[in-house]
């Protein structure tokens, strides 16, 4: 499949973006509301799935969350949250080139969230 990403004139193994959702809507709080976001995230950059996406709830007092992971060919889509104070954290790592626009307006779309981050990484 896709084995390097072009970037400033080089080959990369791969992009990491990792984003930072604060103060989102009730969806965050569900495991069966984040396999339904990832699952469209995959289709809307482009990736492929493989196998189905695990989610769970775990934690104590104030971390209670939910996590999960999609691995898609290209390397995996993964997600943590925390209840408490409705925030999430998403990395999309892939060797396949995506936009991290787009995730941003999925992101925008699903849990409506006041601010969102996001930093990207060029692996070498």
């Amino acid at each position: 499949m896709f084995k390097r990403i072009l970037h400033d004139g080089k080959l990369c193994y791969g992009k990491h973006a990792m984003f930072h959702l604060e103060n989102c809507n009730d969806r965050i709080l569900s495991i069966e509301a984040i396999q339904t976001f990832i699952s469209a995230l995959v289709q809307e950059i482009d990736m492929v799935a493989f196998g189905e996406c695990q989610c769970f709830r775990f934690g104590e007092g104030d971390e209670i969350g939910i996590s999960g992971v999609q691995l898609i060919y290209t390397s995996s889509i993964t997600i943590h949250t925390n209840d408490l104070h409705r925030e999430g954290y998403l990395d999309v790592f892939s060797c396949k080139d995506f936009s991290e626009d787009q995730v941003t307006a999925s992101i925008n779309q699903f849990f409506s969230p006041e601010r969102i981050e996001c930093q990207t990484i060029i692996r070498e």
